[in-house]
């Protein structure tokens, strides 16, 4: 959370505009994002000189949606499928699509928070990492496992919008209508589970547990008061197993969370608290 634009999605966003061709980047870059992606993006294509139009939900957190403008990217709010949108103005237009989470070099330029985590630990027994589309958590997990197959990877979502939770159930990525129900925790509420995240999240993560919209609020409360920073809901679900003891976890084991992002509008804030 304390990256540039306030999450993680920066490092991907970075990676994947340096993976492009010229001619890929020259098209100029579209993308669909609740707020996170949307605000990588459009600060990294600023980096390049790019230009970027993001697709976001008419519903977006407005902070969000100023922020994405601030950087330079042009929003186009919908209430239709962000992704049809999507589509319709990149084959319009000749834009460059870059997904906000099932890509590789997404994944990989997430993926750069674990190989920090192991610089700094070397004695890692549990990871808990909140899953939305489930960039953070493949890229993380990947490194992870790959330097300490023992580390116990635990995800994250929240009930309300729980499309990973459904898709490893079904043995299938399944799709999820987020306007049926709403989750504070707009960074977590992916329509649907990509076919690369799906495959990560199978391979390396261990456990996935669900957690309620109260819950993610009392830890992010407590996150607040005890470590004086202000956490997403999106960052603070993945303190709630710890917080409510869902986890059996060994004494003398040491757990780490990944506080993903602390990209809350002020006036949604106020009115928790």
């Amino acid at each position: 959370m304390f990256q540039k634009t306030g999450s993680f999605k920066t490092r991907g966003a970075i990676n994947k505009l340096l993976k492009l061709s010229d001619l890929e980047r020259d098209k100029g870059i579209i993308t669909i994002s609740a707020g996170n992606h949307a605000q990588a993006i459009s600060w990294a294509c600023s980096q390049f000189n790019i230009k970027s139009k993001i697709v976001m939900p008419f519903d977006a957190s407005p902070s969000k949606v100023e922020a994405t403008k601030s950087y330079g990217g042009e929003v186009i709010l919908t209430k239709n499928n962000m992704m049809d949108e999507c589509n319709d103005i990149k084959e319009r237009e000749g834009l460059t699509f870059i997904h906000p989470f099932d890509d590789i070099d997404i994944i990989l330029g997430q993926g750069t928070i674990g190989v920090e985590i192991i610089e700094k630990l070397n004695n890692i027994d549990y990871a808990f990492i909140s899953i939305g589309g489930g960039g953070l958590i493949s890229g993380i997990a990947c490194v992870l496992k790959s330097i300490n197959p023992k580390i116990k990877i635990i995800g994250v979502e929240p009930i309300n919008s729980n499309v990973m939770t459904k898709s490893i159930s079904s043995n299938k990525p399944e799709t999820f209508d987020t306007n049926i129900n709403k989750t504070l925790a707009d960074g977590l509420a992916a329509p649907f589970a990509g076919n690369l995240t799906f495959e990560f999240v199978k391979k390396y993560v261990d456990e996935i547990i669900n957690v309620s919209e109260n819950e993610m609020i009392e830890s992010m409360r407590i996150i607040i008061e005890r470590l004086k920073v202000i956490p997403e809901a999106a960052a603070s679900a993945c303190f709630v197993p710890i917080l409510k003891n869902k986890l059996s976890i060994k004494k003398n084991t040491n757990s780490i969370i990944v506080l993903c992002g602390g990209n809350i509008d002020l006036d949604k804030l106020k009115k928790l608290f």
